[in-house]
């Protein structure tokens, strides 16, 4: 094998794939949809006081596009490896949907802002890992 030279290293290390490159514009947008629905799906069946047949699939719904959302970022080629906060926070915002869990199946909440404040827990940590992922 003969070494490369230091202008052959340079244009292989050129062609490598770029791993900061910055999130497309459907994927922020579907992030902030994604956020939102989140938000607005267990506020309203805790506002409602939905039956628990429709409060579990809120719930699981819920833990589907938190942990659908780690997943594409994490199998996702040609991107940066997580940071401690990134992943702190993806986890957070599965365990905070705890939070409005109880209140989403046991009828709990006697005002909006029990409602809107437990809601809101998982919602800002899922938009807090969205956004430190979608950095350059």
């Amino acid at each position: 094998m003969d070494p490369q030279t230091a202008a052959d290293q340079l244009a292989t290390a050129e062609q490598a794939p770029t791993l900061n490159r910055p999130a497309s514009t459907g994927e922020r947008v579907g992030g902030v949809v994604s956020v939102a629905a989140l938000f607005g799906a267990l506020w309203a069946a805790a506002e409602l006081k939905a039956p628990l047949v429709l409060g579990i699939p809120v719930c699981l719904a819920g833990l589907a596009v938190v942990v659908g959302w780690n997943y594409f970022h994490r199998e996702r080629a040609l991107r940066r490896p997580h940071t401690p906060l990134e992943s702190g926070l993806g986890i957070a915002a599965g365990f905070l949907l705890g939070l409005p869990a109880g209140n989403v199946l046991w009828d709990t909440p006697d005002s909006t802002i029990g409602i809107v404040v437990p809601a809101a827990f998982p919602a800002l940590a899922l938009l807090g890992y969205l956004v430190s992922r979608w950095r350059v």
